[in-house]
């Protein structure tokens, strides 16, 4: 029986012959960041306008690919819209002060160029990781307000209210 996240097609074997790798939460948090920095960046550069659906996700899934080689992150990564908002912002005035214009970025990822489409992606690459680095830096902060601490104690909590409420209930 299969189950709801598996497919029916084997996945195709690595160059090597071995298994692909398989991605852990945190790498799947990243490429899912790196996808939603990408199709955030194409719309704010007015580059989805006037490609059909299958023309824009091709080169937005050659961008993530191409964006995605060497990023590794490690421990919980767990980035929001803000985030995303911010990381894109960065990469759009570092596309502008490289091309000239917000018209001339848009001109440039339409032509779908194989040498400015690396450039597109080392861009991203670049503010991704340097996200990634400020986003451990303040996790390392040791705040005790941590998303993961916080969730550990109201577990905690809500355990022990149930346990004095069917203690009260069957005392």
């Amino acid at each position: 029986m299969n189950s709801p996240m598996s497919t029916t097609e084997p996945e195709a074997p690595s160059a090597s012959g071995c298994e692909p790798p398989i991605e852990t939460d945190s790498q799947k948090q990243l490429r899912l960041f790196v996808t939603m920095l990408t199709t955030r960046l194409l719309n704010k550069c007015n580059a989805l306008q006037g490609r059909t659906q299958e023309q824009w996700v091709a080169h937005m899934k050659t961008l993530v690919s191409q964006t995605m080689e060497g990023l590794t992150v490690k421990g919980n990564f767990c980035p929001d819209g803000k985030d995303i908002k911010k990381v894109c912002k960065a990469v759009q005035k570092e596309l502008q002060k490289r091309y000239g214009s917000k018209g001339l970025v848009q001109t440039m990822i339409l032509q779908e160029d194989a040498t400015i489409d690396a450039d597109i992606a080392q861009c991203l690459q670049t503010h991704t990781r340097a996200f990634i680095a400020e986003h451990k830096k303040k996790r390392s902060s040791g705040s005790w307000w941590d998303l993961d601490l916080v969730l550990a104690l109201v577990g905690i909590v809500a355990l022990c209210v149930i346990y004095v409420v069917l203690f009260l209930l069957f005392a």
